[in-house]
């Protein structure tokens, strides 16, 4: 399903009934961010009378702006990941300091809200953050902005994160598998976990393909982070521990 003019409206009609009392913003997780979004949406409405294009043209995306290297190739898919960092620990002591492991996120395609609605995409990929976790096996569209889901990251071996974007047999668009190539910290003021509550946004990545990479495949950037940190030592922290996040990655071939 493409972010719609007929989205839009649905999105629109929940926004002039959403909730406003105290008690039921705690009920439904309805904040500022969310308040934003809605109003956002409501204002799109007019631009699009017969809905926006359903084929995003990707020329108009730009990539975040950072100290990372710059792209090269041809912007394919921008997506939306909801998932965790996974992390271990040696011991539970203040002297043990936590080791990542590695990462299992949903991707959800978000290229038409970059086309269309780039004003939208930071606050889609904040909002996710206090959803619940989404179940890798489920191919339900995530809300609130209905983003199909476009595919799955994890980590085909400790170095290569992997980005399939084969989700059913009919939807094979490829694999792509990645080794790191260059990080930068994720700019302060980075939603720090859920509820604006944790130890901070993962770092942003440049990771470019690997063999084993299918359908022309040659880098992938993660930006815009939320959540994700770990705490800065292993104090009270079990063997193995995960931290939710979202963030914004951009393919390209």
């Amino acid at each position: 399903m493409h972010f719609s003019g007929l989205i839009l409206a649905s999105l629109a009609t929940g926004a002039v009934a959403a909730p406003t009392s105290n008690v039921f913003n705690d009920v439904y997780n309805f904040d500022s961010n969310l308040e934003e979004f809605y109003s956002r949406v409501s204002a799109h409405i007019g631009r699009y009378a017969n809905g926006p294009s359903s084929t995003p043209d990707m020329s108009k995306v730009s990539l975040p702006s950072s100290s990372l290297p710059a792209p090269t190739g041809t912007l394919k898919y921008v997506a939306v990941g909801r998932g965790t960092q996974n992390y271990t620990c040696a011991d539970s002591t203040a002297d043990a300091v936590p080791t990542l492991i590695g990462a299992v996120a949903n991707l959800y395609d978000a290229s038409c809200v970059a086309a269309n609605f780039p004003d939208l995409l930071d606050l889609i990929t904040d909002i996710v953050l206090n959803y619940s976790l989404p179940s890798a096996n489920v191919q339900t569209s995530m809300p609130p902005a209905n983003l199909d889901l476009l595919g799955h990251h994890y980590f085909e071996t400790a170095t290569e994160p992997a980005f399939n974007l084969n989700t059913t047999p009919d939807k094979q668009l490829g694999i792509a598998l990645t080794a790191k190539r260059n990080s930068t910290a994720a700019p302060s003021g980075s939603v720090p976990g859920q509820f604006n509550v944790g130890y901070g946004a993962v770092p942003w990545l440049y990771l470019t393909s690997v063999t084993g990479t299918t359908d022309g495949y040659t880098a992938v950037y993660r930006v815009k982070t939320a959540g994700g940190a770990a705490p800065s030592t292993c104090a009270g922290q079990p063997a193995a521990f995960q931290v939710q996040y979202s963030g914004q990655y951009f393919i390209y071939a």
